[in-house]
């Protein structure tokens, strides 16, 4: 593990937040829930993920999808699912975690997280980027 990603986790846990990403010692942090955060930096134009490493707190396949998008070079998941481990190591993304679990679960607990569903068929970041953007927009 880089010593940036081991600074993103500890940051990660003792703020309690949801993402932290650092590129070349400056620091993004978050405690929104979900895929949004990943999703406005790939949004901003300004590169952040390009090279960064991230530490986030719940990774399924959507995420682990927008980090390659992204261009990260190492991630850590609090909690990381299979699927997440699947598509990171496909990308040759080094990835570490707290917990793997079989899938991200919906916040009720009772299902697959509706984006982690979402992305269990689709093998391409390029595809998985407009389905979730779509999905997200749908149900604004």
């Amino acid at each position: 593990m880089k010593k940036e990603t081991e600074r993103a986790k500890e940051l990660l846990k003792q703020n309690n937040l949801s993402l932290v990403v650092i590129k070349d010692n400056e620091v993004y942090t978050s405690d929104k829930n979900g895929v949004k955060p990943v999703l406005e930096l790939l949004e901003n134009g300004n590169n952040t993920l390009n090279n960064s490493v991230a530490a986030d707190k719940v990774i399924g396949g959507a995420a682990a999808f927008l980090f390659i998008n992204g261009g990260v070079a190492e991630v850590y998941g609090e909690i990381l699912s299979e699927k997440a481990v699947s598509v990171l190591e496909k990308a040759k993304i080094p990835c570490t975690y707290g917990t793997l679990v079989p899938f991200i679960k919906n916040r009720r607990g009772d299902d697959h997280c509706p984006l982690e569903k979402l992305c269990l068929t689709i093998e391409s970041p390029e595809e998985a980027y407009e389905k979730i953007k779509e999905f997200l927009t749908v149900r604004q």
